[in-house]
């Protein structure tokens, strides 16, 4: 029995979620302090290409900037790391600020100078049809020996150029520079903050009038609007911390909302639902486990609602939660992605075989080298998400789609499975814990084809309440391992 355990475990844990250690397309190998992803059409070929950015310190000759080119459907091929300054690349990105119809490169840089002073720059690679030379850059100066933690864009002036923003945690504010349409900025507008500090700025149009605003966390969650006669301070929260800010309609109501952080491996999502006229809902707090640090937002199964995806804080995956509509999420996925040694990650979603699908890109930081410090998971669109491209790849594995969920996931008392069978099957729905040990088995019969619900009070084998922690419920179809989700009791 003890035997037959352990080989349903492996077996469920190599095959349904997808991880292994050798022979895997979508791993990379790039240089060292890998810290950020961003994802972008680089060279118009209609193929996703991904910019890493590294968290390299003053001094250090390893490279900043790592291009890798989609060269087919969610392959990738490493192209340039040639790009080697000082400068902490932890939210690197590419858009096209001159106008010209290819994405640039937007970084941070340092400069030290004789006297000791170490000034912030940013950093602008122009692209040259899809080439960076290594000359055609212009930094622009910060005027500060403050560290600039945080960069982003937006139109904050309404003039159609794409324009950067900033923020200082320990130096108390945040700046914009303006563009002047070919890709040149103005000196910076600095904004200083009292009272706390900037650890997170998100940019986007509030209410709609086709200038973007900035969204400002830390101790206190400041909107600050933008018009012709300069910026309108709107004070959202002065309770508690958030130390990441995300904007997106995720009521689709035409507004766009704010979602906050609540902290460095917290388990608090903040969102605040925009009512139009500059006013704005403290939506309830959705609160969850495991706990969790830096999320992202992204519709994964394309029905038109922004998802919220999270970065287990012990590194062994990440878990998605599906919006439900009206500020409600639901049908929480655990997507497994093991810690090869890195001491931190961070990650990025977009859609890079083509399929339609936002996939997962996890960028792992150390400062020696990992065995693999960038990996992708890509997106079926069915729940899947599985180390292979899922377009342009002929031998690729089919999986049916069960669409095996859980709500309420985290639960105290008791939680509903819910699965949908395209015929009549044999069904067995069983929940072993996360060190291999059976559970219980909830179900083991013939079904009908069409949607099942099953009740799970908590309870093991013997009817004896199961401690609480984190578990995983393996759904077997005519006696095929056909699914498993991550399930956490409270």
């Amino acid at each position: 029995m003890k035997t037959f355990i352990k080989t349903f475990l492996i077996i469920c844990l190599s095959v349904i979620f997808y991880s292994s250690t050798t022979d895997i397309q979508s791993e990379y190998n790039v240089p060292i302090a890998a810290s950020s992803a961003f994802a972008t059409n680089i060279y118009h070929d209609g193929f996703n290409d991904l910019i890493i950015g590294h968290h390299t310190a003053w001094g250090d000759a390893n490279p900043t900037i790592t291009l890798m080119k989609n060269i087919s459907y969610g392959t990738f091929e490493i192209t340039d790391t040639s790009k080697s300054f000082a400068g902490y690349q932890d939210n690197i990105f590419a858009v096209d600020v001159n106008n010209d119809g290819w994405a640039d490169i937007i970084a941070l840089a340092n400069k030290n100078y004789s006297n000791g002073t170490l000034q912030r720059y940013i950093r602008v690679y122009y692209s040259i049809q899809g080439t960076f030379n290594n000359s055609n850059y212009t930094d622009f100066n910060l005027n500060t020996t403050e560290p600039v933690d945080h960069i982003n864009y937006g139109d904050i002036n309404g003039d159609g150029f794409i324009d950067l923003v900033y923020s200082s945690n320990s130096g108390l504010f945040w700046g914009v520079l303006y563009n002047d349409g070919l890709g040149d900025f103005s000196a910076p507008e600095v904004h200083h903050v009292t009272n706390y500090y900037p650890s997170g700025i998100a940019v986007g149009d509030l209410n709609n009038d086709g200038r973007d605003d900035i969204v400002l966390c830390g101790q206190i969650i400041d909107v600050y609007f933008s018009y012709p006669s300069g910026f309108q301070r709107l004070q959202l929260s002065a309770e508690g911390f958030a130390d990441q800010v995300a904007i997106s309609d995720f009521d689709q109501d035409g507004y766009k909302d704010i979602l906050c952080n609540s902290g460095f491996a917290s388990n608090v999502l903040i969102m605040y639902k925009n009512n139009g006229n500059n006013t704005f809902q403290k939506m309830p707090d959705f609160v969850f486990q495991p706990l969790c640090y830096q999320f992202f937002v992204a519709d994964f199964n394309n029905d038109g609602l922004p998802d919220v995806i999270y970065q287990n804080s012990d590194q062994t995956g990440y878990i998605l939660w599906y919006n439900q509509g009206n500020f409600q999420l639901a049908d929480s996925q655990f997507v497994s992605v093991p810690s090869v040694g890195e001491p931190t990650r961070s990650f990025y979603c977009a859609d890079l075989d083509n399929n339609g699908f936002n996939d997962i890109v996890t960028v792992r930081f150390d400062y020696y080298t990992l065995s693999n410090n960038v990996d992708i998971l890509f997106n079926d669109g069915q729940g899947h998400f599985i180390p292979d491209p899922i377009v342009g790849i002929n031998n690729q594995i089919k999986y049916p789609s069960y669409n095996l969920r859980n709500y309420p996931n985290p639960f105290e008392d008791e939680t509903i499975f819910n699965f949908n069978l395209q015929e009549a099957s044999i069904v067995e729905l069983v929940v072993f814990d996360f060190q291999g040990k059976f559970v219980t088995n909830l179900i083991n019969q013939k079904l009908s084809g069409g949607s099942h619900l099953i009740k799970w009070r908590g309870l093991d084998n013997g009817s004896q309440p199961c401690k609480p922690g984190a578990y995983i419920a393996y759904l077997k179809v005519n006696g095929k391992i056909s699914q498993a989700i991550k399930i956490i009791k409270t």
